[in-house]
């Protein structure tokens, strides 16, 4: 890539460009991709990782809301017919409708593929999104903070178990698949990142029972050091009849100390009340 092609990072933006190519090339590997894949990509910036993910021989559209960086990527990628690039907020983007669209155009119904390098003050609900989705798409390989890849596969008992943790095991398979030092950015972050892979094609629940058991894990984990008796209070009285037993042993612990299934029986129990 021509140094004159790169754009300055937006802080705004939160703009940490990926430089290591060898780090990108590995990145599109754990992509798993063929020329019978589509890949959407979140925030390609000035294009490192996206040279990789064409090499895969997929189709790539990237989603960019830095008018400059698309610039540079029509420059970059004028000739290649399987790119294509919008300008937006990849957390306005009809994630549902594009996936959808693809799966229809696939003779074998094929699933979409994400991937991206992604600003840490948006990872959360960028997550929540691909979460929210996860019955479209196939596979997801996101670069984020470390901290926050810590705490997608973290365990129960744990200070770093929480919310996404349990919604990541609900609808996906993840791992952290490569740690990525400061030193592959530029501008260089204060943190070191790290790469998960969710295969969610290993879903566990279904998307209605993921929007049924979701709240409810918000609400336990809202009031993380209280008993669930407590934490849960709204949730108990709106059963109105005493707990099943299993349920009432429950109650008696903290939301870091349920596994994710326990949760879905939760879930299940109050939405009969």
């Amino acid at each position: 890539m021509k140094q004159d092609k790169r754009i300055q990072a937006n802080r705004s933006l939160g703009q940490n460009f990926l430089t290591d190519k060898n780090k990108a090339s590995r990145i599109a590997e754990l992509m798993e991709a063929t020329a019978q894949d589509n890949i959407l990509e979140i925030g390609p910036g000035c294009g490192d990782l996206t040279r990789f993910l064409l090499d895969t021989g997929a189709h790539v559209h990237a989603i960019e809301l830095d008018e400059r960086a698309i610039d540079t990527l029509h420059d970059l990628f004028k000739d290649e017919s399987r790119f294509t690039v919008e300008h937006g907020d990849v957390l306005k983007f009809d994630l549902r409708a594009y996936g959808l669209n693809i799966m229809q155009e696939q003779a074998d119904h094929r699933k979409l593929k994400v991937a991206g390098n992604i600003p840490y003050y948006i990872t959360s609900d960028i997550l929540f999104k691909l979460f929210e989705h996860a019955d479209i798409l196939d596979r997801a390989v996101i670069m984020m903070q470390k901290e926050v890849a810590d705490r997608i596969v973290a365990q129960p008992r744990t200070k770093a178990y929480g919310i996404l943790s349990i919604a990541a095991r609900f609808v996906s398979a993840p791992k952290i698949a490569l740690k990525v030092p400061s030193g592959c950015f530029t501008p260089r972050p204060s943190v070191d990142s790290a790469v998960v892979v969710f295969d969610f094609s290993k879903a566990s629940i279904t998307m209605e029972q993921f929007a049924m058991v979701h709240p409810l894990v918000r609400t336990a984990f809202g009031q993380r050091r209280k008993m669930l008796s407590n934490a849960l209070n709204i949730y108990i009285n709106a059963y109105g009849k005493e707990l099943p037993e299993d349920i009432q042993s429950m109650m008696q612990k903290r939301a870091e100390e349920l596994l994710p299934e326990q949760f879905l029986r939760l879930a299940d129990c109050f939405s009969q009340s």
